[in-house]
């Protein structure tokens, strides 16, 4: 297998003609949108189908070659589709079938088990990210992002490549870009969960990427960055050797923190998240936590589903939920007027909240709205019957009654 000189010089024109330019100016200094990659986008609806076509034809030398020259187009070509491949960002092309190729040939070609090829990469991504490069280079920013998550997502990542991803997520996250914030919590998670656990722990990396995650909690304005912020937090627990449910650590510090930013929180998704943090963290000793987990991100709209996270979770043998008891109740109550807004947002605080009728008369009797509504009041009938206190109160008599007189209402018996 071979190419010629000439037809090498124009495959590698090629692959270099679709890279996204160098921006002009740095990421922090001007504001970017969409309509600033009109023409490379066009450029690209051209240029894109003649290079998939000139992949196909030089298929086997390119990703079959042994030499240097093949090393370097194939590594050229991973970094330049996983430019074009990375999701979502600003300057991607629309074009479906040009995606699902891109998507296609790496999916195929990673991870790549040549390491000449992927010392290539590296080398590509070092130059790439020298101090402040990276504030020009938006593509190989999203390109890094795509190639980790292809090559790392099913195998160790390696020791150099651990330091080189926790220094450029730590020097992207300098940037006061959302985007670059964000892209440096992936980073990290993929540091987390792909990393050699002894090296991470060995090394505290996992105290430096809670340090530097921990930040982003108070201000976070997007409910999907606060998902990714909170996973990548909530994976720095499992390297701390000293935590301990008995005493005070970095869980009651995060604990502290979702409470807190449930009423702080700058709009209702991300008090929800902050919420659903809570009920993680509150199981987070358990021994079935994964169970009891999964168990509360289902959905809990139906009786039977109800019924069996009451179970599950009636086996939570962590002490956290102790210790935070009045804290969690104090800050439901002090949320409940949330259940007055859109159907949506008073549907999932309804399963953790006790201003309850109210909500029905305001979503004028909702047949869903109801159905929750009975739902909780059972939970709270359910509670009051198999707690082993309850019934030394000279009140429980009362309170069931209370319960059973309500959930005999005509509001609840039309609309089971």
């Amino acid at each position: 297998m071979s190419c010629s000189a000439e037809h090498l010089k124009y495959l590698k024109e090629s692959i270099s003609s679709c890279f996204l330019p160098a921006l002009k100016e740095d990421l922090d200094n001007v504001p970017l949108n969409s309509e600033h990659f009109g023409s490379y986008r066009n450029a690209l609806e051209i240029q894109l189908p003649i290079l998939y076509d000139l992949l196909q034809q030089n298929r086997h030398w390119i990703f079959g070659g042994e030499d240097q020259e093949s090393y370097e187009v194939f590594a050229n070509v991973i970094i330049l589709l996983c430019e074009i491949n990375a999701a979502p960002t600003i300057y991607r092309l629309s074009n479906e079938n040009i995606q699902r190729n891109a998507n296609s040939i790496l999916r195929e070609r990673t991870p790549i088990n040549i390491s000449n090829v992927a010392n290539i990469v590296f080398e590509f991504y070092q130059n790439k990210f020298k101090k402040d490069v990276w504030k020009k280079e938006l593509g190989s920013l999203h390109g890094f992002v795509r190639y980790l998550e292809l090559q790392y997502s099913s195998q160790t990542l390696p020791r150099r490549w651990v330091n080189f991803c926790l220094s450029v997520g730590l020097t992207v996250r300098e940037s006061h870009e959302p985007t670059c914030k964000r892209i440096g919590i992936f980073i990290f998670a993929v540091i987390l969960k792909s990393g050699n656990f002894a090296y991470i722990q060995e090394q505290n990396i996992h105290g430096v990427i809670y340090e530097s995650a921990i930040k982003d909690i108070d201000f976070i304005d997007c409910a999907e960055a606060a998902a990714d912020v909170w996973e990548c937090l909530r994976k720095c627990l499992n390297f701390c050797k000293e935590l301990s449910s008995f005493n005070w650590c970095q869980l009651d510090d995060l604990m502290e923190k979702a409470i807190k930013n449930v009423t702080m929180a700058s709009n209702s998704q991300i008090s929800l998240c902050n919420l659903q943090q809570v009920s993680k963290m509150a199981a987070y000793f358990a021994i079935n936590q994964q169970e009891i987990e999964a168990c509360c991100e289902a959905g809990l709209n139906i009786p039977s589903s109800i019924e069996r996270c009451r179970n599950i979770c009636a086996t939570n043998n962590s002490y956290t939920i102790f210790r935070w008891a009045k804290s969690i109740l104090t800050m439901l109550n002090v949320e409940s007027y949330k259940l007055m807004q859109e159907k949506e947002i008073s549907q999932k605080f309804l399963l953790f909240t006790s201003v309850l009728m109210e909500v029905i008369i305001t979503h004028k009797l909702d047949f869903e709205i109801i159905q929750i509504v009975r739902t909780i009041l059972d939970t709270f009938k359910y509670q009051l019957q198999h707690s082993p206190y309850t019934h030394e109160s000279a009140n429980f008599g009362k309170l069931n009654n209370a319960l059973e007189k309500i959930l005999n209402h005509k509001i609840f018996v039309q609309n089971k």
